[in-house]
């Protein structure tokens, strides 16, 4: 079940004291998650050994203490599903201490596992905050879902093609299995302003991809980029074999995505949570996008029998419309063990010129030697 949680800080000592008042969260600076108002940020925030199944929202509730003698020290501890961590502490100039990455870990009982993370801030002694905090569960036995990045343009009329294959054959083949995601990229996705191809659906990071793996023939695409550096470009006369193959390695990590959204504000508050099924080498990555499907824009179609073969009513789907923590991500893990969550927490606003009800978020781990994808999932910004 799903609950609102409240992180209050109190500071014994002090004769001010404020309730708590609900501030929007969680936020994501950076690699940091910030606390909605009360000092500071969590970093590198692991779940060890969590059993939970089904979304998982509790209290994470820090208690501030000065001690008033000399010299003067401020003590903090988090209280997680009733446990409590260790406490760090650290000598204060007057009222004001600053904690620098301190290791906090919580084991809570069974079956929320052991919260591990660190604690950096700049604290005074008027304290006061809340925020949403999500731990998303790990099924019992995770779908393996295989990620097709389709590299299309506008202006390409053979890449209408490739999307019917997606369409009506790999979706009703694969379901849940298969994520597609399309970058409108290269010389073919360029707008042309003096007809109905005005509209530019490209975006920095899909230009990026497309030159860092060399895509120059369209339509195009990688199935979990597999093959890189040398047969990574696949052509979707291909796909279904690769897509085949794929599904049937072994499933080495699981990607669970939370939202919630205001709708005054655009701004979507995200939590991905990312656990390997299987003990790895090699350093690993998280990618996180947004996706928006179903636009309508013109596109050249070789298969119509028009004059002009533009199709001024064509759908445009799962289209990439930019990166949410950079092109290539961010690191997660290490030689990752099993049994570890790893939680990265985002506060995105939506632009004003997308369709929020059809906005999607993407994310997936990677291998970061050779980019090959391990799992991928997709969630829906509005309900």
């Amino acid at each position: 079940m799903k609950k609102l949680i409240i992180i209050c800080a109190f500071v014994a000592g002090v004769s001010v004291f404020t309730a708590c008042d609900k501030v929007e969260g969680p936020y994501k600076v950076e690699n940091n998650t910030s606390l909605g108002t009360l000092p500071g940020t969590l970093s590198d925030i692991r779940v060890l050994n969590a059993t939970t199944t089904a979304d998982d929202i509790s209290s994470l509730k820090a208690t501030f203490t000065i001690t008033e003698t000399e010299p003067k020290t401020i003590e903090v501890v988090f209280e997680w599903h009733g446990a409590s961590s260790n406490s760090v502490s650290h000598v204060a100039s007057g009222n004001d201490v600053t904690f620098s990455n301190d290791s906090v870990a919580i084991a809570a009982p069974a079956p929320y596992g052991t919260l591990t993370f660190k604690y950096s801030a700049t604290v005074s002694d008027n304290l006061i905050g809340e925020t949403d905090f999500v731990v998303p569960f790990t099924p019992s036995s995770p779908v393996k879902k295989v990620l097709l990045e389709d590299y299309t343009g506008r202006l390409c009329g053979n890449c209408p093609k490739a999307q019917r294959l997606i369409a009506n054959t790999l979706e009703p083949l694969y379901h849940e299995q298969l994520v597609v995601a399309t970058n409108h990229a290269g010389h073919y996705a360029i707008p042309n302003p003096a007809n109905c191809f005005a509209e530019d659906f490209r975006n920095p990071a899909s230009t990026e991809l497309n030159s860092f793996f060399g895509l120059t023939a369209y339509p195009s695409s990688m199935v979990n980029r597999v093959g890189y550096p040398t047969n990574h470009i696949k052509f979707f006369n291909s796909w279904q074999n690769d897509i085949d193959q794929e599904l049937s390695k072994p499933n080495d990590a699981y990607v669970g995505i939370y939202t919630t959204y205001d709708a005054n504000t655009r701004t979507a508050n995200i939590v991905v949570s990312s656990e390997f099924l299987n003990a790895l080498s090699d350093d690993y990555k998280l990618a996180v996008y947004l996706l928006e499907d179903s636009l309508h824009g013109c596109q050249l179609d070789y298969d119509l029998t028009t004059p002009s073969q533009i199709d001024s009513a064509y759908i445009h789907r799962h289209v990439v419309r930019g990166a949410i923590n950079s092109t290539f991500g961010e690191d997660i893990a290490a030689n990752p063990s099993t049994q570890t969550k790893f939680l990265r927490i985002f506060n995105y606003q939506i632009p004003s010129n997308f369709n929020d009800s059809q906005c999607y978020i993407l994310a997936y781990v990677y291998k970061a030697s050779n980019y090959y994808v391990l799992q991928s999932e997709t969630k829906r910004i509005r309900p």
